[in-house]
């Protein structure tokens, strides 16, 4: 894959903007961007946002042309679609297909979201710094009717998330359908059932708020994926329920 240190953009805030997109999308050469002096050829091993997900092992099997986009701006809008040439599409046709499908995903409370192509064909479309993927991550817990007020480490595991300290496994989180989600502790086997709200990329992954009860009414507020900083700065107000906050 070609890596920029600054690609050409192909983006949209709306399905009007999907004609200049296509565009955009239109002029882009592999071989004439080669010749810029901040570029690259890599393996596909070094851009671990496209090996790590599985939208991004998609892309890569995935004949050309091919697109994939995400949100933009990417901390704040947890989007992303992709589309190929199955059709016998031009490379601009699966550009346009793969913004169109993001697009859709933005919902009437991100009026300030918008879609990005971020790889077409054999060009990444973001800088390369912004295709980390972070395998392991933060999160924050906190229940009042458990008495915990946690710090830990989110693994991703097939279906949901591992939750773990120092000293092992504390929780897995089971992903549902329409954001549905099972949080269960390892210790004493204690359910809680709730929804998750994404709200941005962090490193590639999702970040996410999740409020889950059991059967008593007991409450668990977890927040996954937020950078340190970001919950020094104010981000743990979320572990507050919506009707609370």
């Amino acid at each position: 894959m070609l890596v920029m240190r600054y690609p050409p953009k192909i983006a949209a805030k709306s399905p009007m903007e999907l004609p200049a997109a296509m565009k955009a999308a239109a002029r882009i050469d592999s071989s004439n961007l080669a010749a810029r002096e901040s570029a690259r050829w890599t393996g596909i091993d070094s851009l671990p946002y496209l090996t790590n997900t599985e939208i991004g092992l998609k892309f890569l099997k995935s004949g050309r042309p091919r697109a994939l986009a995400r949100g933009t701006p990417a901390n704040a809008c947890p989007v992303i679609a992709m589309a190929d040439g199955v059709a016998g599409n031009s490379r601009p046709e699966v550009a346009r297909a793969a913004l169109e499908k993001c697009l859709a995903q933005i919902t009437p409370d991100q009026p300030a979201c918008g879609c990005q192509v971020v790889a077409l064909d054999d060009v990444v479309m973001i800088a390369a710094d912004e295709t980390a993927y972070a395998t392991g991550t933060s999160a924050r817990l906190r229940s009042a009717a458990l008495d915990l007020d946690l710090l830990l480490v989110a693994e991703e595991i097939e279906g949901g998330i591992l939750l773990r300290d120092l000293n092992g496994e504390i929780a897995r989180v089971a992903y549902g359908p329409a954001e549905q989600v099972e949080l269960r502790f390892a210790g004493n086997g204690e359910v809680f059932k709730g929804t998750r709200i994404p709200v941005g990329f962090r490193r590639g992954r999702i970040a996410e708020r999740i409020y889950a009860s059991d059967a008593q009414g007991g409450r668990v507020s977890l927040l996954v994926g937020f950078e340190p900083s970001e919950l020094a700065g104010g981000a743990a107000a979320w572990l507050a329920w919506p009707s609370e906050s």
